[in-house]
Formats: C-alpha cells, sequence, structure tokens
C-alpha cells in the first residue's frame, strides 16, 4: 500500500500504476533543495533543509487550502546546493551540476505529464539560485514545466529592504536576513527557533558578526552599486561585494549577524511572510500561466553565466 503524508503522496512510495492513475494537470509535485552548510556553533548543519522542510509543509497547506482537487506529491529531499560557506562542515557542489540535476528532475516529471515543481528552498548561494533560476527558464522552454522557486524572489526583497515585505514580517535591517544578517544570525536563528527549537543551542554566550569592510575588488563593486543604489542592479552589486569581502576575510565566523536576538516569533513572522510570497507565485503560475522564472528572478540574475565558474 503506497504512503500518503496528511496533505499529499510520496513519490517513491508510489506504484507505477498509481503514478499513472494521477490527473497531471492537477498535481503539484514538491521537493526540498539545500546543501548541507556550516552554520556557525550553534545550528546545525542542516539548518537550511530543516527551513526548507517545514516551509514545504506550510506550502502543502497553501495547495490544500486553495485548490481543491489537487494532489501534492513530495520528492525526497536534496541535500545538494552551491556556494556555501567555504568552512568546515560544509558540502558544495557545482552550480552547473544543481542545475542539470533539477533540469534533468523536470524533463522526468514533464516526460509523465506533469507541470508543476514547488521547491522549498533556504539557501541564498548567488550561484545556487542562478543555478535554479537557469533550471527553471530552460524547463518551460523546452517543455512548458514550471520550477517554482519562491526564496529566489523573497532572498532578494529581504537583501534589498523591500518595505512591503519587512513590513509582512515586523523586522528590520540587521535582522531579516540582509547583508548584515547574512547567515545563521538573528533571522535564521529564529527561524529554527520555529522550525525546530531542539536543534538550536545556546547563544546567549555567542557574539554577534559584524560585516567586514569590502576591499580591493570587492571594494570597487560596493562603490559602483552604491553609485546606483536606487537600482535593482545596483544593491545586487552591493550585495555581492559584501558577500566577497565576508567570505574572503581571513577571520570570518561561520555566521553574520547576532544570533542572540533570534527569537521564534521572529521567526515565525518571516515564514508566514515567505509563505504570503509563495502563495502568490502559486496563483499567478497556476490560475494565470505566468512563466515562473520571470516572477521570481533571484539577485545576480544577469549574472547568471557566473555558475559556470568552480565551486
Amino acid at each position: 500500500m503506497s504512503k500518503s503524508t496528511t496533505a499529499g503522496k510520496e513519490y517513491v512510495h508510489l506504484t507505477l500504476p498509481e503514478l499513472e492513475a494521477l490527473d497531471k494537470d492537477k498535481t503539484i509535485c514538491l521537493i526540498t533543495v539545500s546543501p548541507i552548510e556550516a552554520h556557525g556553533p550553534h545550528l546545525p548543519v542542516g539548518t537550511d533543509i530543516f527551513i526548507a522542510q517545514e516551509l514545504q509543509r506550510r506550502y502543502m497547506k497553501i495547495i490544500n487550502g486553495h485548490y481543491p482537487g489537487f494532489t501534492c506529491l513530495t520528492l525526497p529531499d536534496l541535500y545538494c546546493g552551491s556556494d556555501a560557506l567555504p568552512v568546515t562542515g560544509s558540502l558544495s557542489v557545482r552550480a552547473t551540476a544543481l542545475e542539470a540535476v533539477l533540469l534533468d528532475y523536470a524533463q522526468g516529471l514533464a516526460k509523465q505529464g506533469f507541470k508543476y515543481l514547488l521547491v522549498a528552498d533556504n539557501h541564498g548561494g548567488p550561484r545556487d539560485q542562478m543555478a535554479l533560476y537557469r533550471a527553471s527558464t530552460r524547463a518551460w522552454k523546452r517543455w512548458r514545466f514550471a520550477i517554482i522557486a519562491p526564496f529566489n524572489l523573497v532572498f532578494r526583497l529581504m537583501v534589498h529592504h523591500d518595505e512591503e515585505f519587512l513590513a509582512l514580517t515586523g523586522l528590520g535591517p540587521g535582522e531579516c536576513g540582509d547583508d548584515a544578517d547574512a547567515h545563521a544570525g538573528t533571522n535564521e536563528t529564529a527561524l529554527l527557533l520555529a522550525v525546530r527549537p531542539d536543534l538550536v543551542k545556546d547563544t546567549a554566550v555567542i557574539a554577534a558578526s559584524l560585516p567586514p569592510r569590502p576591499k580591493g575588488f570587492a571594494k570597487l563593486l560596493y562603490r559602483v552599486g552604491a553609485a546606483f543604489d536606487q537600482t535593482s542592479w545596483g544593491k545586487d552589486l552591493k550585495h555581492l561585494a559584501n558577500t566577497l569581502a565576508w567570505i574572503s576575510d581571513e577571520d570570518m565566523l561561520a555566521y553574520m549577524g547576532d544570533p542572540k536576538k533570534g527569537k521564534t516569533a521572529a521567526g515565525e513572522a518571516m515564514l508566514n511572510a515567505r509563505i504570503k510570497a509563495a502563495e502568490k507565485m502559486l496563483d499567478e503560475v497556476i490560475k494565470q500561466g505566468k512563466e515562473p522564472a520571470r516572477l521570481a528572478k533571484p539577485m545576480l540574475h544577469w549574472l547568471h553565466w557566473l555558475v559556470k565558474l568552480p565551486e
């Protein structure tokens, strides 16, 4: 007998006749995709996947509530991602490999008649998000198959300090997962407290990790970005500069931000805001037939050729 969750079915538990019997037009496949990555001394290396798993559960609630007659079909978690923090504990794959895996999954699903793959993700690596974007673009062009990746949009809203999005979270700069709180800081600690509090270590003794000043090439990028700060691509350049400054810092810590400020309520607020963004994207793709990649262009998408650089 095939195994079903309270909200859907698990792909790997279905027999071939059961797969064939699904109404492909009313089936939404879901998958969690994030790397194994060091998240400081207080969060586990599986943090991104654990948060993505909770997002997936909430995505399924949206589908069950808003799309009567639809089936949620979950694929196994994909512990796979690019641009993981370059420290002990992280396991990263090339962005081209991630893109290829997602595209191959899309092809296999499309050949069966499926039309949608909703990705639950919590990783902001630049080339990781570019790989998702490229896979989504190609899957739509080749098979009219929709790879829907809400975090590509959400991460940009966080880093760009989008007023409407931050109003939904009740959070401000430095605590919303932006450059000053980029990794395992206030935001991600709060998220894991909301999702898996049993896995969060004592944060009271952990000092805040402050962003280093960009130097060299990163400083040049930052100045160009700052000169065009009113544009989206200018903000993108500043983000790239801050990222390069952090990972090249000799004194780099495996977290950025202030973990001890992370609170469960803030994590829950961020989850709810992210769910609302995903809900809007689902409606635009499923009800209006829009191309998902155009709805969720990640930061630096105009530099997507960077995925070809070695990890």
